[in-house]
């Protein structure tokens, strides 16, 4: 019963800590921050009335909080810092579930007003103005704000003019291409594929190759790793702004190198220090107080008034020191040897692969070269004093290793193949439109001599193209 009163003691305890660092929170403004520590005093007492009304009453002054922020914001207008306190307001009223009053409602319905004119602004004058790749950007960044269901029909109307735009500026594109233009065709081709539209596709650009080939092979692989490593490779260059379903030619990667795992052990005698505590014999000087009798005289009155003498028994005392033997204990330094294995194992790969993608250039190459150490030891010695128990290294798998090292051979190889293709098709300090279409398949951000001509045809979304092939 004492037990339990305490552990009930310590509870309130712990409560009372917490809600006076809420009430705290909540004199300083921070009203969310507050609701949130009353969260986890109701989690412990669920049915506690007062502190389900006191969230409560937190939770109105955080929206309440929230909404008054980003209308200031709106007025002072500042339309991003207003939409990023609305999206906090929503976010807090979907998960507490809450109710508001006429007052939160009416400034609710102005903040969704005031966000459906900026988006129109922000999302509307670039879809119109036929840049529908910048709009949807745009769109995407605002998507979590427009999840809520109280901007669906403004997500909806958004959604709807982005894809307009992007269907009316597939028929303005699809006037520009020219038979000769194989890399300009691809781009709108995939640009009206992007908006639901079709464009006619063409034919395979020369500089593209189809599936690749492997000759080599990675000496300690077996059959299994050996087709994983080229197939993680393939995958790779596949992704890759070099290779087309439809083209004709494959080019042949060599692969070669060597994965081997090496492991040694040998006996070793170990010692671990401990300390025995040895009794050993001290002296410990006491003392004690003795009482000595002696006699004396004494004067007393008789019962007829007299004065007499008598003799008493008195004492006197004094103080003793003797010594006496203790038994004490010290702690003595001592040794445990044992016997145990030293195992060690190392996993060590390098591997290269390379091949002619652009004639006009030596080979792509592309290397990794790797090694991991290990060691511990193995022994079933057990010596509690010198914290000596048994022991099992817990070594890295070579599967598991020679798995990781694949992949970050196929990452390391799809990045290389990608500045490949920049090296070769992005470097001319000036370019036709198809050269620059050309350029942008690397789906990565084009030189600004690429951009400067893709944006006389397609504005603003000129630094958005590099998206459609980036995208699977």
């Amino acid at each position: 019963m004492a037990r339990l009163l305490l552990v009930s003691l310590m509870v309130l305890c712990a409560c009372t800590t917490l809600r006076g660092r809420a009430d705290s929170l909540a004199q300083k403004g921070m009203f969310v921050e507050a609701a949130a520590i009353y969260d986890d005093l109701i989690r412990k007492s669920p049915y506690d009335q007062e502190l389900l009304l006191a969230r409560e009453g937190l939770r109105e002054r955080a929206l309440a909080q929230l909404l008054s922020n980003a209308r200031e914001a709106r007025l002072e207008g500042d339309d991003e810092e207003a939409e990023a306190w609305l999206l906090r307001f929503l976010n807090h009223r979907t998960a507490w579930n809450a109710k508001l009053n006429g007052g939160l409602e009416s400034s609710l319905r102005e903040e969704v007003d005031g966000t459906r004119r900026h988006l129109q602004r922000l999302i509307g004058n670039p879809a119109r103005q036929g840049h529908a790749l910048t709009a949807e950007q745009t769109l995407r960044r605002k998507q979590p704000l427009l999840a809520h269901r109280e901007l669906a029909l403004i997500s909806r109307d958004m959604e709807w003019l982005v894809l307009q735009s992007g269907k009316t500026s597939c028929l303005r594109l699809r006037d520009t291409i020219t038979d000769d233009s194989p890399h300009w065709r691809e781009l709108v081709f995939r640009y009206c594929g992007h908006w639901r539209e079709y464009a006619p596709r063409p034919a395979t650009a020369p500089e593209l190759f189809g599936p690749p080939s492997w000759t080599g092979t990675v000496e300690g692989l077996d059959e299994a790793q050996q087709a994983q490593l080229e197939a993680r490779l393939t995958q790779a260059f596949e992704s890759s702004p070099w290779f087309a379903p439809g083209g004709s030619a494959r080019p042949v990667f060599s692969l070669e190198g060597r994965f081997v795992t090496r492991r040694d052990s040998h006996p070793v005698e170990l010692t671990a220090p401990w300390k025995e505590s040895v009794p050993y014999t001290d002296h410990e000087d006491r003392t004690e107080t003795i009482e000595e009798p002696y006699e004396a005289e004494e004067e007393y009155t008789d019962s007829k008034g007299k004065t007499k003498t008598r003799k008493v028994t008195k004492y006197t005392k004094h103080k003793h020191t003797y010594s006496v033997p203790v038994t004490r204990y010290r702690d003595v330094p001592r040794s445990f040897e044992y016997h145990a294995l030293r195992l060690s194992q190392a996993h060590h790969v390098v591997v290269a692969s390379s091949v002619v993608l652009d004639a006009r250039r030596g080979p792509f190459t592309v290397t990794l070269q790797d090694q991991l150490s290990e060691s511990g030891h193995e022994h079933d010695v057990t010596f509690t004093e010198g914290n000596v128990r048994p022991q099992r290294p817990n070594f890295t798998p070579a599967e598991a290793w020679l798995e990781a090292k694949v992949e970050a051979l196929r990452v390391a190889f799809s990045r290389q193949l990608t500045e490949h293709w920049r090296e070769s098709y992005c470097s001319t300090p000036s370019l036709t439109l198809d050269e620059a279409a050309r350029c942008a398949r690397a789906g990565i951000a084009v030189p600004i001599q690429a951009s400067r001509v893709l944006s006389d045809i397609l504005g603003a979304d000129a630094t958005q193209v590099p998206t459609l092939f980036a995208l699977p």
